[in-house]
């Protein structure tokens, strides 16, 4: 433990670690002998190597990974070949050894952890306010950018960019919402145009049957559960509609008719051909504008990202479909 201690690097540098021991700094990590270890320490080196076999046998650590063989020139002048350890070796026989030695060890690697733990949740802390305020620079710049591109004089290839970087903030902002559990339920268009029923909703997965030109399988209900999706997003509690939205009673149509799986094959598509048929028939599947509020994109991943979804995860999912389909 007294022994002058040196890492030297690829690049020829030596660093002291506390004046403990040489090792061999390679692959952003350091290598030592049993030996040394044993001197770290304070214990006999076939208390290191017993540690280091057991490490072995029970799979802490992976041998190939954290062990390798040097040539070295030993006291009788012969080279032999010897095994070298990496840190995560050193760690593990940390703290395993029962010596004086290892306990300070274990103290100051506890220490070391510790202060890692805070600093670099306070340099993270600061980073993600930093990220945050770069966020709404973010924000303010495609606002005032939306300005200019009003003004006259303003090349029509200037606002297709302006625009561009507009619609991808919106999206930026959804996503921000959702990491951060900000998304809320926008106000929709209470009073609806339509009202689909089972035998409508039948009309329309035939027609896309020959459309496509679907087998005899898609469609072909397994239960009586498709009739419950269609009727669940009209159900009403206290005389009031549980989904007084029709955006609200879209979401939960693409929802329901997804996740329950009512039909031999394609549940999706289905989901996804009814939820657009809703929205156009009710004159919400065009913004003011005349673009489309939910893109042939963003539905696939919708549609999808409700398939692999978790039953606990219903609301957010209602969320965010609702966050795309505001104006």
């Amino acid at each position: 433990m007294k022994a002058q201690t040196s890492i030297e690097n690829t690049k020829g540098q030596v660093i002291l670690y506390k004046n403990k021991l040489e090792v061999r700094l390679t692959e952003e990590t350091v290598w030592i002998d049993a030996h040394a270890i044993a001197r770290i320490f304070d214990v006999d080196r076939t208390v290191i190597i017993k540690h280091i076999g057991n490490i072995y046998k029970t799979g802490e650590l992976d041998s190939a990974a954290t062990c390798a063989k040097i040539a070295q020139v030993a006291a009788d002048g012969k080279t032999r070949q010897m095994n070298i350890y990496n840190l995560d070796v050193i760690l593990s026989v940390g703290y395993r050894v029962n010596s004086k030695q290892a306990t300070q060890f274990r103290i100051w690697a506890t220490n070391v952890l510790r202060k890692h733990l805070i600093d670099g949740y306070t340099i993270n802390g600061e980073r993600l306010k930093a990220q945050q305020n770069k966020i709404y620079e973010l924000q303010n710049a495609v606002r005032l950018l939306g300005n200019v591109a009003l003004l006259e004089g303003v090349s029509d290839e200037a606002k297709g960019i302006v625009q561009i970087i507009s619609e991808y903030s919106r999206a930026l902002n959804i996503l921000d919402d959702f990491d951060h559990q900000r998304l809320v339920s926008p106000k929709g268009t209470k009073k609806s145009k339509y009202k689909l029923t089972y035998e409508e909703a039948r009309s329309i997965i035939e027609q896309m049957k020959k459309k496509f030109r679907d087998s005899v399988l898609v469609g072909r209900e397994k239960d009586k559960s498709f009739q419950g999706s269609i009727g669940a997003i009209y159900q009403t509690f206290d005389g009031k509609d549980v989904y007084p939205a029709t955006e609200d009673k879209a979401a939960h149509l693409l929802y329901f008719v997804t996740k329950n799986h009512s039909f031999v094959d394609g549940n999706k598509r289905i989901a996804a051909a009814l939820f657009i048929c809703f929205l156009q028939r009710n004159g919400i599947l065009l913004g003011k504008d005349g673009h489309k509020r939910i893109d042939d994109n963003a539905l696939v991943a919708l549609t999808l990202m409700i398939a692999a979804s978790k039953p606990s995860e219903k609301d957010i999912m209602i969320k965010v479909i609702l966050n795309l389909l505001k104006e």
